[in-house]
């Protein structure tokens, strides 16, 4: 599947709510916009599976460029590319106020207009595991010890 060229309030590919379940497999996200907080890719509130799929390209003028995970909100993210996004303030790639668990994933070449190019977070809640994170801009992760 292809979510692209997309322009939403927040969540400007996908918006998934507190009482949501969402499973995203082997799909592009691409060049989506947010013109309010956040989540250019993806805003998840709730309960969220990305596998297998590239987050590409997408833009926020505030948090979470890529995948933005509200407080309350767990994000899984499984065999991923979240890759070029642009946040105007932090989390370029992805913004964490929840808890966001990634796995065989990367993040890479993320910018951020603010610390956190690659992942932003309010709070430990960030497992990393075999997971690539580098070529962010201004810095891979804030806070630093969220990355490996």
């Amino acid at each position: 599947a292809t979510i692209t060229d997309n322009t939403a309030f927040n969540g400007g590919g996908v918006y998934n709510t507190a009482a949501g379940t969402a499973t995203i497999t082997s799909t592009l996200v691409n060049e989506n916009t947010t013109t309010s907080v956040g989540g250019g890719g993806i805003m998840n509130f709730g309960f969220l599976t990305v596998a297998k799929s590239n987050i590409l390209t997408n833009s926020a003028p505030i948090n979470g460029g890529g995948v933005n995970t509200q407080p309350g909100g767990v994000t899984n993210i499984n065999q991923t590319s979240v890759n070029n996004n642009t946040s105007g303030s932090a989390g370029g790639g992805l913004s964490n106020l929840g808890t966001t668990n990634l796995n065989g994933s990367q993040v890479r070449r993320n910018t951020a207009g603010a610390p956190g190019g690659g992942i932003a977070s309010g709070n430990n809640n960030v497992s990393v595991v075999n997971t690539i994170i580098r070529d962010n801009d201004p810095d891979d992760c804030n806070p630093s010890a969220i990355c490996p």
